[in-house]
């Protein structure tokens, strides 16, 4: 059984030094280091709103949105500050990144020594063609296939590609490809059922990545 921990407040480590102290978005999201996996403990309001990430938030009044989630709703766990946490939640037809309060929630504790059939599938990103295909290639190795596509609207899109093979350290995963500087250097983290990725940003056209969090394609 799953052991269940109030969270607690710390500062997490962010990959890049210049995201805003408050940033907590869509784009954002599957970059920060440390990533947990948490709920909306009983016992909490019914109603755990979003909380915006405009400069001066999440703590105004005017920062709360519309959107919220329930005791028992599952979600990640990106950063958590000053009584704040960034959290990921994905709902029926879309995804949902923004603050909530800490004292809402709570952490699961799990193994992440993960097998590599754990890894092994089609993972999607819900809401897009974007996906990422992982097949054992031999011994301990992964290989990660896949395309990203963009659009403007209007007719543009722009797409990228992955192919290539990697060795993972427990729950991470790095694949990459080109010369010395990489091209293209993708990392992914499992957290659980959840496949949390983020590249370079050189890993196809503008505006292409392969940024997000990913569920594997049931049979």
């Amino acid at each position: 059984a799953l052991l269940l921990v109030l969270l607690i407040s710390a500062h997490s480590h962010e990959v890049f030094a210049d995201v805003e102290p408050y940033s907590c978005r869509n784009g954002a999201f599957p970059s920060y280091q440390d990533m947990k996996l948490g709920f909306v403990r009983e016992g909490a309001s019914d109603r755990s709103y979003f909380y915006d990430d405009d400069a001066g938030c999440p703590s105004k009044d005017t920062c709360k949105q519309s959107a919220y989630i329930v005791p028992g709703d599952e979600v990640l766990v990106a950063k958590t500050q000053d009584g704040w946490s960034c959290v990921w939640y994905q709902g029926e037809e879309r995804e949902f990144v923004g603050w909530m309060r800490s004292e809402n929630l709570g952490l699961n504790l799990y193994d992440d020594n993960y097998r590599l059939s754990d890894w092994v599938g089609e993972w999607r990103l819900l809401g897009t063609d974007t996906y990422l295909k992982i097949t054992q290639a031999q011994q301990a190795e992964l290989k990660v296939s896949g395309e990203a596509y963009w659009s403007n609207g209007r007719g543009l899109i722009n797409f990228g590609s992955v192919d290539e093979t990697g060795i993972p350290d427990g729950m991470k995963l790095e694949v990459k490809s080109g010369n010395e500087t990489y091209d293209c250097k993708v990392n992914l983290r499992l957290v659980q059922e959840y496949l949390v990725v983020y590249d370079n940003k050189t890993c196809g056209g503008m505006n292409v990545n392969f940024n997000g969090v990913y569920l594997k394609k049931m049979r």
